[in-house]
């Protein structure tokens, strides 16, 4: 790389400190004088440049706090037992995380894999309106086969992940397609104030009044067609004179101006929500009021598919944990938890280390050179006790208990270049 730097007139640069400068090779020419001014000037040998040191990001997806505990804590809320529960937000967690246990989290890495950008992830650079639309009728539709449970689950919870996605991977700017402008947050967060300030208040709508009058339109194609009319172009255009179900979606919801939320993506592959705006998107507190609106559609959802209690719902958990974390700019990982563990009567809760397989070539990526999980663990950690301890009022900090395994070292290009820590435990 190099530089050059031509001016007609005088350049005047004024150091309250040192001045330094680097390189393989320094030219300086000028047609007139050069004048340096210091009270002391030192020569020797060159010095080696400073490292830069290497940036750490976030998670590039809701977290575990946006899709595996959102859905089992509202599951939890409106009745559904805790196994079917803890089974469903396992499944929906699946394409990000693999979850084996409480304190053990193999990330995945589907959201580099082409085939799982759109179906999955909702990468589609379509609209928010119509692919949250799509996606909760096909939930809605998709039956449990008893005699194939276990992919009958992973199924619904790929499409409630989806669901998820749809609110995530929707594009920071939200104005009309023609004149989308971006923040660039992944070079600067300099406009990040800009972003918050431009989704105050700008909670979406309420899935139900989109969903509920197309139950029965869609149910009696469904019977006519089965529920491969929800995927098969060739039958949507039999019912719709031609069109397909997202053109005729298209056409109806793009007229209201709600449903001007650009998706990321597009295309055969897509680094849009990465390149785009780092992983601000998918920073709960960013945008407080869609998450919201997304636990309260989801919540609909789930009582709907499964014929629970909506009154049990309790929307004003949701709203205490996401004003915390918008205070603190901070994730709802372990805040979340600790919720989860109170309503399952439980006195203890952990937050683990994400970790990688050496087979998933993007997750392992991340974790070595991008993401600090082990400092995100920490962090989540120092959260939920500040949370915990607010809630009770400063009765006392909780317990915490380091899980370590030297069977599972880490490794990573950050601070700790070996770690063996698990999982951090919390007893309150």
């Amino acid at each position: 790389m190099s530089r050059t730097r031509i001016v007609k007139g005088k350049i005047t640069e004024i150091t309250g400190g040192t001045s330094r400068m680097y390189g393989n090779r320094i030219i300086i020419n000028a047609g007139g004088r050069i004048n340096y001014y210091a009270k002391r000037y030192t020569y020797g040998e060159p010095e080696e440049p400073p490292v830069k040191e290497f940036e750490e990001s976030t998670a590039v997806v809701y977290e575990t706090d946006g899709h595996y505990s959102t859905v089992y804590l509202v599951c939890l809320m409106l009745g559904m037992n805790e196994d079917d529960a803890e089974e469903l937000a396992i499944a929906t967690e699946a394409p990000d995380t693999t979850i084996h246990s409480e304190l053990d989290f193999e990330l995945n890495d589907t959201w580099s894999n082409v085939n799982y950008q759109g179906p999955v992830h909702s990468l589609t650079g379509g609209f928010h309106g119509i692919e949250e639309f799509i996606t909760a009728v096909k939930f809605l539709w998709l039956k449990i086969d008893d005699r194939n449970r276990e992919k009958s689950i992973s199924e619904l919870g790929e499409l409630l992940h989806r669901f998820g996605d749809t609110y995530a991977h929707s594009k920071l700017d939200n104005i009309k397609p023609d004149n989308l402008v971006a923040f660039d947050l992944y070079h600067s967060d300099k406009n990040l104030n800009l972003v918050i300030d431009s989704w105050r208040g700008q909670g979406g709508k309420t899935l139900a009044e989109d969903v509920e009058p197309w139950i029965q339109y869609i149910n009696f194609y469904t019977k006519k067609y089965g529920y491969n009319f929800l995927t098969n172009q060739d039958y949507q255009r039999q019912a719709f004179k031609g069109q397909t179900l997202l053109e005729k979606l298209r056409d109806v919801y793009l007229l209201q101006p709600t449903d001007k939320f650009k998706m990321y993506g597009g295309g055969f592959f897509t680094t849009d929500h990465l390149t785009a705006d780092d992983s601000y998107p998918d920073r709960i507190y960013i945008r407080p009021d869609w998450y919201l609106n997304y636990v309260k559609n989801l919540a609909w959802l789930l009582s709907l598919k499964f014929n629970l209690d909506l009154g049990k719902f309790n929307i004003s958990i949701f709203e205490k944990m996401t004003r915390f974390a918008t205070e603190n700019k901070c994730s709802l990982k372990g805040i979340i938890d600790y919720e989860i563990a109170k309503k399952r009567g439980k006195r203890e809760f952990y937050i683990p280390v994400f970790y990688s397989n050496s087979i998933r070539i993007a997750a392992s990526a991340d974790e070595s050179f991008s993401t600090n999980y082990l400092k995100n663990a920490k962090e989540a950690r120092s959260f939920a006790i500040k949370y915990m301890i607010e809630e009770a009022n400063n009765s006392g900090s909780p317990e915490v208990e380091e899980i370590t395994s030297l069977l599972n070292i880490k490794v990573s290009r950050f601070g700790n270049l070996f770690h063996y820590t698990k999982a951090y435990k919390l007893n309150f």
